[in-house]
């Protein structure tokens, strides 16, 4: 057996699951822009300095495991045994020997490809600061497979720090989703669950941020001018998430 490693405080919650066996199961296609451009530098470091996402102003606004508390339980001994799991978590294990970038597009390209995400989702949401995607209101599973993103990522070693799970509003459409961005080089990366491309936050023209977190901190987004700021955001986030339930 193969645990997850302690040192990595995410996942202290399930590190008893799961031997590494059975094959990769690969999805579609990623494209090469622009992560194939970016300088990784050190990404299990903390970044030296930090940078808007999606060229947004933010606030801190506390732990999510404080301001989201949930009772999401998880069967350690069932988990490890699900297929789906097994499969996921030996397919981290094979991107190791990969520089960060192919790490990164290989957890995305594999994510994208499973057919029942749901197993996994269920490791994910047992973590203690998961409560915000499990009040999510959503008809999609974008808040969902981000997180499975942003724990893959964590598992393979990425900083906190450079790893956001962000909601987003397209005010065109009137429509929110939710996506894992990575700090590289300086620039936010994009890794959308409905897309295969890896893109850079500036590409998401008509698309704001209104909230993010990681596995310490949330934050609240919006656009420099925008009078609403930070109380705008926090009135849609309401409308997302059910305040006051676990």
């Amino acid at each position: 057996m193969q645990p997850f490693s302690k040192h990595f405080a995410d996942f202290t919650a399930w590190s008893a699951i799961g031997e590494f066996i059975d094959g990769i199961r690969v999805g579609r296609d990623v494209g090469p822009v622009p992560l194939d451009y970016v300088d990784a530098g050190h990404p299990g470091r903390a970044p030296k300095a930090a940078v808007a996402l999606f060229q947004s102003v933010d606030k801190v606004i506390g732990p999510p495991a404080e301001l989201f508390p949930h009772a999401q339980r998880l069967d350690t001994g069932r988990a490890a045994a699900d297929p789906a799991v097994k499969r996921w978590l030996e397919m981290l294990d094979r991107l190791r020997p990969f520089n960060v970038k192919g790490q990164i597009a290989g957890a995305h390209r594999y994510l994208a490809g499973v057919g029942d995400l749901a197993p996994i989702i269920q490791v994910a949401r047992s973590l203690p600061w998961a409560g915000p995607v499990t009040r999510a209101q959503r008809n999609d599973e974008s808040a969902d497979a981000a997180l499975v993103r942003y724990v893959s990522l964590r598992h393979l070693g990425i900083h906190s720090d450079r790893l956001r799970i962000v909601w987003l509003a397209d005010e065109l459409n009137d429509t929110d989703w939710v996506v894992t961005s990575i700090l590289l080089g300086g620039q936010w990366l994009v890794l959308d669950h409905f897309h295969g491309d890896i893109a850079g936050d500036e590409v998401y023209l008509d698309a704001h941020p209104y909230f993010s977190l990681n596995a310490e901190h949330c934050w609240l987004h919006w656009r420099g001018g925008d009078d609403a700021g930070a109380e705008g955001a926090l009135a849609r986030l309401s409308r997302q998430l059910r305040f006051g339930r676990a």
